[in-house]
């Protein structure tokens, strides 16, 4: 068995363009009664075309299944003739796991996995010492459950050194290139020492690995593009495309809870984030932030002007069309500002080279914009002046200026609209003409004629600009704003 352990993992490496490795073990120990395999200076380094890399584990103790420990002997023929997975090894527990690469360093302090398993034919070719590409043998085995405590990943960059640790993970299901579930507890990162994100706990669902094909292209084009970013996008973008079209999806489902974001001047916190993709024929997609919140005084700071607390709600959605449309809706529900539903259509630009030529080139059609004012226009106008009449006129006068419009019916629509609301803030509704394309140099074209491209629709809110800024005054009176904001 010891020897058999030995020459097989002797055989086991990464493959593809530039990857050289070499495994060894320091050292192997087999009792029989217990059928329990140790390994100690477990270890895998090579060499890629960015830099080394390596693989070591401290020790590594298992029990072999009764089937398993057959196979190690002249009976191996008749125990791996039936194919499909079988239990390869149970109770393992992999100490001190570390692992470096030209871009960072990790390491595992443990990790317990129930049972492994792996197909007759991978197992075949291990003890008879055949070469093993580690990346393709992970789609020949699977676990029910595998547990890690205490991640940490270092990663130096040119922003200083970036931290990553995990207090423990959770993996569930994993059958050849399928994983039913991943799960992190109590995940921080840390740049420079000081704390930039913590996380409570993050899932997906539902996980399918790429073709192995395309992860070897994928790596490969990642060699090609590493010093050229346009290469990379040249490259990299039409693997991911691939990738991305495959179904199953990647994950049908990912959430995570309690995020705290640090920021200059404080923090900025989110209750739940989750995202689902829903089919791949056609692609749709669907996201959500839950409860996003900021402080006031955070607000006021970054932004310098008097605004309130910041606690919102969004989703997102996004639905195939064809092959190069998608529909896309958002929603954002921000108490004490404005609630916005928003839908169009939005046309892929192609396969172009640069960002600028991609915005040229970018169209959409069926806008559908609704605005429901829930205080924004006031705090927008306390900024201007506490005293309700001196704001709301500085802004009807302001926008009855810009709007100088070509004289239309429809662009007469649009300016009294907008003045009704900017009077009396209600609710606001843009739309395009249905199926009609609209690209950002028809925008600009329209800019002094956006009835060719729009219709603008107000209902008028129960009060005036005016009474709401005199109101919203008296409130912040007696919460006094920050002293850099107010002098702002």
């Amino acid at each position: 068995v010891e020897g058999q352990v030995h020459r097989g993992i002797q055989n086991i490496g990464i493959s593809g363009d530039g990857i050289t490795t070499q495994a060894a073990v320091d050292r192997v120990e087999f009792s029989p009664l217990s059928r329990t395999l140790t390994l100690y200076g477990l270890r895998m380094r090579g060499e890629t075309p960015q830099g080394p890399l390596s693989y070591e584990v401290a020790e590594v103790s298992l029990r072999i299944p009764l089937r398993m420990l057959l196979a190690y002997t002249p009976l191996r023929p008749m125990v791996l003739k039936d194919v499909g997975m079988m239990p390869v090894a149970e109770n393992i527990v992999l100490r001190n796991l570390a692992v470096r690469t030209p871009e960072a360093r990790a390491s595992v302090q443990r990790e317990e996995i129930n049972e492994v398993r792996s197909q007759s034919e991978l197992v075949g070719r291990f003890l008879d010492g055949a070469p093993i590409d580690i990346l393709a043998a992970t789609y020949l085995m699977g676990a029910d459950r595998a547990h890690s405590f205490f991640i940490s990943v270092n990663i130096p960059g040119k922003e200083g050194l970036a931290q990553l640790t995990i207090k423990e993970s959770l993996v569930e299901g994993w059958e050849g290139p399928a994983i039913a579930r991943m799960r992190v507890e109590e995940l921080q990162s840390r740049l420079n020492g000081q704390e930039s994100m913590r996380m409570a706990s993050f899932e997906a669902s539902n996980i399918t690995l790429p073709d192995l094909g395309l992860v070897h292209r994928l790596m490969d084009s990642a060699a090609v593009g590493e010093d050229d970013m346009e290469a990379a996008v040249k490259t990299i973008g039409p693997v991911l495309e691939e990738i991305l079209a495959a179904d199953p999806p990647l994950v049908r489902q990912v959430r995570a809870n309690g995020l705290a974001f640090s920021v200059e001047n404080g923090s900025v916190t989110v209750e739940g984030a989750g995202f689902d993709w829903l089919s791949n024929t056609p692609r749709h997609t669907t996201s959500f932030i839950r409860n996003i919140a900021a402080p006031r005084s955070l607000i006021q700071v970054s932004t310098g002007f008097l605004a309130p607390a910041l606690k919102a709600d969004m989703t997102f959605e996004s639905m195939a069309q064809s092959p190069s449309s998608h529909k896309k809706i958002l929603t954002i529900k921000a108490e004490n500002l404005a609630d916005v539903d928003c839908s169009l259509t939005l046309y892929d630009a192609g396969i172009i080279s640069t960002s600028e030529q991609a915005l040229l080139l970018q169209s959409f059609s069926d806008l559908r914009l609704a605005v429901k004012d829930r205080g924004a226009m006031a705090w927008l106008g306390i900024n201007i002046s506490p005293n309700g009449l001196a704001a709301a006129t500085v802004l009807h006068q302001t926008m009855d200026k810009g709007l100088e419009l070509a004289p239309t019916q429809k662009n007469k629509a649009i300016r009294e609209a907008l003045l009704t609301f900017a009077q009396r803030p209600g609710k606001l509704e843009v739309t395009s003409a249905q199926g009609q394309r609209i690209g950002i140099l028809q925008l600009l074209a329209a800019l002094s004629d956006p009835g060719t491209l729009f219709t603008c629709t107000a209902t008028p809110g129960p009060n005036s600009l005016e009474e709401q800024i005199n109101a919203l005054a008296a409130q912040a009176a007696q919460t006094p704003a920050p002293a850099e904001a107010a002098g702002k």
